[in-house]
């Protein structure tokens, strides 16, 4: 066949085709390019095939060196789903985080516990997670500190109305002090619990408000992933999995798994391909799919 790029090309079968395209990527002086690139180089040799462009294209997205090392996925799988959490240390979200290189104590994981409201922050590293240890931190770190929500906001909050006063202002009272009375003080305070409900409506809005602004910018750059049952997944090595001795040539992904199950908002229960069961929930975000 005439061409453009050399004078002339070999034309290939199907067979050839395939051993061409692994020649030119993976062979000795194969650099795993991408598709564009090495249907490029396949011209450049002088071969051509009708389909040349795709097949390279496709061959590229089944390489498993490719997809093993390939970039990790920074866009989000899932929409932000919003929590509405209407009063403090009511509504807790608790999650474990690792595994993490071994420190002190065998410790390798890290559970959480983040308020919706106040986005106060529990944690406390342990060396395995079992239930028994979730009980305990839970009774340890929320239970027994925050059985009274209302009166334990933060650590500064005035929990039995006293107030806090910095030792100079008994000498030199400042300006709130010496316009401080009590009476008049209560009466505002009395006046105020009659326009609370609209205070709190007005709060309510702006929260739904900023709460839709928030959605629509983390929803802008959105890149759905969703899996089925049976399919096969890549799963994202992260750097506490990574062999430390490969250094930045180690791969960023790990696989391949299979879905086991498909629970809701993005996660996902996965397997081995020899039938082992993942311990642990996976998200979409930190999955993407096999080619084979």
């Amino acid at each position: 066949r005439r061409g453009f790029s050399t004078p002339l090309l070999k034309c290939v079968d199907n067979l050839q085709a395939d051993y061409v395209m692994r020649e030119v990527h993976e062979g000795i002086c194969g650099s795993h390019s991408g598709g564009q690139t090495l249907a490029a180089k396949v011209l450049r040799a002088g071969y051509y095939w009708p389909t040349l462009k795709g097949d390279c294209a496709e061959f590229v997205k089944k390489c498993v060196q490719c997809q093993k090392h390939g970039n990790l996925i920074h866009a989000s799988a899932t929409e932000l789903h919003s929590i509405s959490s209407p009063w403090p240390f009511a509504l807790w979200g608790i999650d474990v985080l690792g595994l993490f290189p071994i420190a002190k104590g065998q410790v390798k994981f890290l559970l959480v516990a983040v308020d919706y409201f106040t986005k106060w922050i529990e944690a406390e590293p342990l060396a395995c997670i079992s239930t028994d240890n979730v009980q305990k931190f839970v009774w340890k770190n929320l239970v027994t500190r925050f059985s009274i929500p209302y009166a334990i906001e933060t650590p500064f909050r005035l929990t039995y109305g006293a107030d806090a006063m910095i030792l100079v202002e008994v000498g030199v009272p400042s300006f709130r002090r010496q316009h401080f009375h009590e009476e008049s003080n209560d009466d505002s305070l009395q006046a105020e619990l009659d326009v609370l409900d609209e205070i709190r409506t007005n709060a309510q809005i702006v929260a739904e408000a900023c709460k839709q602004r928030m959605t629509r910018r983390f929803n802008f750059n959105l890149k759905p992933r969703t899996f089925h049952e049976g399919d096969l997944v890549w799963g994202a090595t992260g750097s506490a999995r990574r062999n430390s001795s490969e250094g930045k040539l180690a791969a960023n992904w790990d696989g391949s798994f299979r879905i086991r199950h498909a629970l809701h908002n993005g996660a996902y229960k996965l397997e081995e391909l020899s039938g082992k069961i993942i311990p642990r929930t996976w998200n979409s975000t930190h999955l993407k799919t096999y080619y084979s």
